[in-house]
């Protein structure tokens, strides 16, 4: 195959197609997947942090009461109430 203008138009159309063919199959849609994985990581990182938060508020709360639970024992075997 002789390479000439014609020749070489014809093969950057097809190379170009081709390209524009693989960006819109191949690249477009995982770009929208990562896209989406991205938020999902996000939403998640999010929603752990919320957990966290929560699991540092019982842990206070249990604290509190572990701490009344021991002074109620404390003042009934002062009592002398077994």
């Amino acid at each position: 195959m002789e390479l000439n203008l014609s020749n070489t138009v014809q093969l950057i159309t097809i190379i170009s197609f081709t390209a524009g063919l693989v960006k819109y199959l191949i690249v477009k849609p995982l770009q929208t997947a990562i896209t989406a994985l991205k938020e999902a990581i996000t939403e998640m990182k999010d929603m752990l942090f919320r957990l966290d938060q929560d699991q540092k508020g019982i842990d206070k709360r249990l604290v509190a009461v572990e701490e009344a639970a021991k002074s109620a024992h404390k003042r009934l075997d002062g009592m002398g109430v077994h």
